[in-house]
């Protein structure tokens, strides 16, 4: 039993590539900061302009809510 796959949209291209960007530069670098003392990439940048610490978790976050809604409108179809 063959079935029909529409392809995938553009906005589910962009949230699977947000989500994982998000989830690798927040995480990351809340354990690089933890570990090296150092950040980098967008959680960096918030750090350099004064943002808290705990805002590289919560850009992970906001990164792991992307893939999972990226997986649920994957299962969906």
């Amino acid at each position: 039993m063959s079935r029909l796959k529409t392809p995938t949209s553009t906005a589910e291209k962009a949230m699977w590539l947000l989500g994982a960007l998000f989830t690798i530069q927040g995480f990351g670098s809340a354990i690089t900061e933890s570990q090296w003392g150092t950040s980098f990439g967008i959680a960096g940048i918030l750090r350099a302009a004064g943002f808290p610490s705990w805002a590289d978790l919560a850009i992970g976050a906001v990164g792991a809510v992307f893939l999972l809604l990226a997986l649920y409108r994957t299962v969906r179809r």
